[in-house]
């Protein structure tokens, strides 16, 4: 688990203890912990009492013997024993990142010793009580000037920038302190305002109770590694209580995300600072496994933020959504996984106002432009969605024309917008127009006549198998209720090429509905096109 990587990453070596877990070799029950105990104590807690035990301290049967030597660990830099740790068994159920930051934060306030007791009691002896009453009580060294202690935290930051509050120690807690200089520190450090300064604390609660020098890690990785500047941070103000051992994790382990380097990657997406490199390095592999182009990732670096066990079970459900299916080669795609919740939503909200125009930005963009399409008179779709779509069949069979995307995108766009109805047409139509013509025409012939992609394969086809039968020969087998132009009279039809012949298909179905648009609409009302043949 992180929480182990990152407690072995800060112990230099290993620490062994009298029961080490490794040595264990006979279990005396199936529960890791109560091994544990037995061995350290000479006691035995039956499993008759774990109900008891779990009640007060929960999650402690499911913890794993790696999970207790890392807790076991962390205690032994604070001079804490396993036998101690067993007389306060509320230790096991904590964050053992938690744990460590507690420690430490008690050491930087001058704790004269750090016992189990106080680790657990943390929130309540660093808000609740005074400085005066933990120095009478003896928890703290009676000659410490906290502000000062803490201030001297921070070399870097020049004396003449320090001053202090003089808290009176009578009426101060320890958190009133920390606040006080975090917040001075990082107004010299960032210029953040009090307000800013609070809106971290509201939103991110681990800065309060983050050991200085962690702040100081994190910011001098941000800053002199990352190279996020200033500006970046104070609006992303998590980056100041990142885990610096995890960024430092994170920085070793994956060196590209979706091809670019690492550092320009998170500076795109700060937020994946805060996931694990291996949920990093796993969310990678579910992208591959779906054939998911880096250039698709780089559109939506946000995914690296998400759980792996989250990618992989949306992109299971969305592999069978046809919704998906026609949009998964927008280079954008990915922000559907990321906002699938609210896409399915949506989704059932445009088949409720029988609306089959939707368009990608429909589905993924603000509240605000979803509720001006949904409430909104007509049906359109977004031009540059069906033109990205036509465009990604030709990427799909030539790798080289990547470098040619927006000139092929530009110019597929530019031919679709000379038909009068374009946004009219549906994505699903579009897509099942090209793969039924894909059968029989290269993608430049397609791509030369693309304003018909715009029309359903039910029109297209009774035209196109006409002009085909003639071209092959077969007039014998031709439906005669098919009327093609008069002046194709003079044709040599066995001389048409695939280009002409799209052409002229589309120019039999425009010539009926150019100026009403009927046969690019009729399936949106709910009807059935109807057919060719029978007009």
């Amino acid at each position: 688990m992180e929480y182990c990587i990152k407690v072995l990453t800060i112990l230099k070596t290993r620490i062994e203890y009298k029961y080490p877990l490794v040595s264990i070799v006979r279990h005396y029950h199936r529960i890791p912990f109560l091994d544990f105990y037995y061995k350290t104590t000479g006691e035995e807690l039956s499993e008759t009492y774990l109900p008891v035990l779990k009640k007060k301290h929960p999650n402690i049967e499911s913890l794993t013997n790696e999970e207790i030597q890392c807790t076991l660990n962390i205690l032994k830099k604070f001079d804490i024993t396993p036998h101690e740790a067993c007389k306060n068994l509320h230790i096991f159920s904590m964050n053992p990142i938690a744990v460590d930051n507690y420690g430490e934060i008690l050491k930087e306030c001058g704790f004269i010793n750090i016992i189990p007791q106080y680790i657990i009691r943390y929130h309540t002896l660093v808000r609740s009580k005074t400085i005066k009453f933990l120095k009478k009580e003896g928890l703290m060294r009676n000659d410490i000037i906290l502000e000062e202690a803490l201030l001297n935290q921070f070399p870097e930051w020049p004396p003449d920038n320090k001053y202090l509050d003089k808290f009176h120690d009578s009426n101060t807690s320890i958190l009133t302190v920390r606040k006080s200089v975090l917040n001075k520190y990082l107004h010299w450090k960032l210029s953040t305002s009090t307000e800013e300064f609070e809106k971290y604390c509201r939103h991110y609660l681990t800065l309060k109770h983050k050991p200085m020098s962690d702040i100081r890690e994190a910011l001098d990785i941000a800053q002199n590694d990352i190279k996020f500047n200033i500006d970046v941070i104070r609006r992303n103000g998590f980056i100041i209580s990142t885990d610096p051992t995890k960024t430092k994790m994170l920085l070793e382990n994956v060196t590209t995300l979706a091809g670019l380097n690492i550092r320009e990657a998170i500076k795109i997406e700060p937020a994946i600072l805060r996931n694990h490199y291996k949920s990093v390095l796993h969310v990678r592999n579910i992208l591959e496994e779906y054939r998911i182009s880096e250039k698709a990732q780089q559109h939506c670096l946000k995914i690296y933020c998400m759980k792996p066990s989250t990618v992989q079970q949306r992109l299971d459900e969305l592999k069978t959504l046809k919704e998906y299916q026609v949009l998964s080669t927008n280079p954008r795609a990915l922000s559907m996984v990321v906002h699938k919740n609210k896409m399915m939503l949506r989704l059932k909200k445009i088949q409720d106002a029988r609306k089959q125009c939707y368009s990608f930005n429909n589905l993924v963009a603000s509240n605000t432009v979803f509720k001006n399409y949904i409430s909104g008179f007509g049906n359109k779709v977004c031009g540059r969605d069906i033109a990205t779509l036509i465009v990604s069949y030709a990427n799909s069979e030539d790798s080289s024309s990547k470098s040619k995307d927006t000139e092929l995108l530009k110019s597929v766009l530019k031919q679709l917008k000379r038909h009068k109805y374009y946004l009219h047409a549906t994505l699903s139509v579009v897509d099942e127009t090209i793969q039924f013509l894909k059968k029989r025409f290269d993608s430049d012939v397609i791509f030369n006549q693309c304003q018909l992609l715009l029309y359903p394969v039910s029109e297209i086809e009774v035209y196109l198998n006409h002009l085909l039968e003639l071209r092959n020969g077969g007039e014998n087998k031709l439906k005669h209720d098919i009327r093609l132009d008069a002046t194709y009279n003079y044709l040599k039809y066995q001389q048409l090429t695939d280009d002409q012949i799209l052409s002229l298909v589309l120019y039999e179905i425009e010539k009926k509905y150019h100026f009403s648009g009927d046969g690019i609409w009729a399936r949106q009302d709910g009807m059935k096109a109807e057919s060719v043949a029978a007009s």
